[in-house]
Parts: C-alpha cells; structure tokens; sequence
C-alpha cells in the first residue's frame, strides 16, 4: 500500500459548489509527495478514503509501476482510493440534503502481474428500500489505459439522485482473492442535485 505517502492536505474546503454538469480531474490539488487529501467539500463533495495523486511525481519513482503513470488522464493528477479497514473508498454531496449524478468517470487498478482484478461501482440511493445500482468490470492482468466508463451507457440505467457512490477493486488469481486492491480514478463527470 501507498498509504505512507498520506501526509499532506490541499484546496480549500470552502471550493465553489458545481453548478449543473462538470468534469472534475483534480489536477488542481496540490500533490507535494506525489499524494495530497482532499478537502471535504471539494466542489461540493466530500471523498472518503480518496486521496489526490500524481502518478509521475518525482518522489513515487520506483515506487509504483511505470504502468500506472497513466492513471491521470488529464495530467497531473487523478484519484487513488483503496479499501481501508473494510471501509469502501465512497463520493458523497458534502450537504446530505443533496444528491447527485454520476454520468462517467475514467478509472483503472493498479498494476498487477498475475490474475485479474473486478472493479465494482455501487450508487447508493437515499431511499433505503431502493436497490444500488450496481455495475463492474474486470481487467485481466497486464497493462491498461483508463477505461471511459459511461455509466447510463454501460449500465443502461441512469445513475442519478445518488446519496453516495462506493468504488471497490478486487483483485483475483486461482484461490487467491484480495477485496481492497488499489486503483485510480479521472475525469469524473458529475452533476449536482
């Protein structure tokens, strides 16, 4: 895990709320190891267990794969989020009163050799007698450039008026499996309720 590099904070909690339909990349969070967290209310959003990222930092040579140096589509940055302490890596509206829709994001595991691993997305709806919405995607081992994920497309349904979305990655090989394997996130388009 990355989680050592964890050490830093940047924008401000106070950023602008989204007005209607917006990509957010995160290049402007600041990354001064090459991580940095992310302010709850950041565009109106708060991310848990999400950290900013930038894979091409000088500090993380060596330490991730040059595999991976593409997880920030739009350059510099992009998300990480892995599983910590059985806690899904989760975007919520930072007002609980909100909801919010999720039209596409761009997103990838981080490398591995062997094996695959299953990305799941799950948008919870505040309703509690209401179902997720469900979808996910597996990536075999090798290297991978962000797969564009448009979510009413892939899905065929309309991921909207949602109270929260988790993202997980689990990672498989025969009897093997690890449910908090890391992966990264860009270019998510989102809209406020």
């Amino acid at each position: 895990m990355l989680a050592f590099c964890f050490n830093a904070v940047s924008a401000d909690p106070d950023q602008t709320i989204l007005n209607g339909r917006d990509v957010l990349n995160f290049d402007d969070l600041e990354t001064p190891d090459g991580f940095g967290q992310i302010a709850a209310g950041y565009h109106g959003l708060t991310f848990n267990y999400f950290y900013a990222f930038q894979p091409t930092h000088q500090d993380l040579e060596g330490i991730i794969s040059v595999d991976d140096l593409n997880c920030a589509v739009s350059k510099p940055n992009s998300l990480y989020g892995s599983k910590i302490a059985n806690e899904s890596p989760s975007i919520q509206a930072h007002d609980p009163s909100h909801r919010f829709t999720v039209h596409s994001l761009k997103i990838k595991p981080l490398d591995f050799p062997v094996g695959f691993v299953t990305i799941n997305l799950r948008g919870i709806l505040p309703e509690r007698l209401s179902s997720p919405l469900e979808w996910s995607v597996d990536f075999p081992a090798g290297f991978h450039d962000s797969l564009h994920v448009r979510l009413e497309e892939f899905s065929k349904v309309r991921w909207q008026g949602l109270a929260r979305l988790e993202v997980e990655a689990d990672f498989h090989f025969n009897d093997v499996e690890m449910d908090d394997w890391e992966f990264c996130i860009d270019d998510l388009e989102v809209e406020m309720e």
